[in-house]
């Protein structure tokens, strides 16, 4: 995602040289607007550090609710207590399955942030829009991505209760389980960077369409 983002970075960089090479004026940002936009950068980065602790959190929680749900009613803290190390390679699997899904959301923010501090204001603005709307769509994914993951393996493991397994510690499935989460995570989160890059192109081309 932050290559994609230096690649864009690049290409823009690229388009501008070539256009002033046509001897056509380029525009100089001023100076105050740099500080401006630079201050706004640095403000949105604290912002987006505090989002992401407190997303965290939650992604740690919410990621263990839904596979409990999942197993039915599984009480993960209870097993880990007890050592369970089946339950507790399950419940690492899914914590970062979901913060990977969770985080490229995040990051679909920090090419608005780049924009800011280079002075496009209404670039940066729209970009931060389309990553908060990005981000909103990663955190409905990442609970989606690990049900139909339970529900596919469901069906392929007819004659396995999962449950039982991990209650009886079994440290093969939970290995497995694990891998698959983590596995079908960053797939997941490729698909959601793809949205936020189109939703940001989108959102752009409507502001241009409006003028701003």
């Amino acid at each position: 995602m932050i290559n994609a983002t230096r690649a864009l970075a690049l290409a823009t960089l690229c388009a501008t040289a070539a256009f002033a090479a046509d001897g056509s004026p380029a525009a100089t940002p001023s100076p105050w607007m740099a500080v401006a936009g630079s201050l706004g950068g640095l403000v949105l980065g604290i912002i987006q550090l505090a989002v992401g602790l407190g997303i965290a959190a939650f992604a740690i929680t919410k990621g263990l609710q839904v596979v409990s749900k999942l197993l039915g009613g599984l009480d993960i803290w209870a097993e880990i207590a007890k050592k369970n190390t089946a339950v507790a390679l399950l419940a690492a699997g899914a914590v970062i399955s979901y913060t990977n899904v969770i985080g490229s959301g995040i990051d679909s923010m920090t090419g608005a942030l780049t924009t800011l501090v280079q002075g496009g204001i209404w670039n940066g603005i729209v970009g931060l829009v389309a990553g908060v709307i990005n981000l909103a769509v990663a955190i409905m994914v990442a609970s989606f991505a690990i049900t139909v993951t339970f529900k596919v393996m469901d069906k392929l493991t007819k004659g396995i209760d999962e449950k039982a397994e991990l209650s009886g510690n079994n440290v093969a499935i939970g290995v497995l389980y694990c891998g698959i989460l983590i596995g079908v995570s960053f797939l997941v989160s490729n698909g959601v960077a793809g949205i936020g890059k189109g939703l940001g192109m989108f959102l752009s081309a409507l502001a241009q369409a409006f003028g701003l």
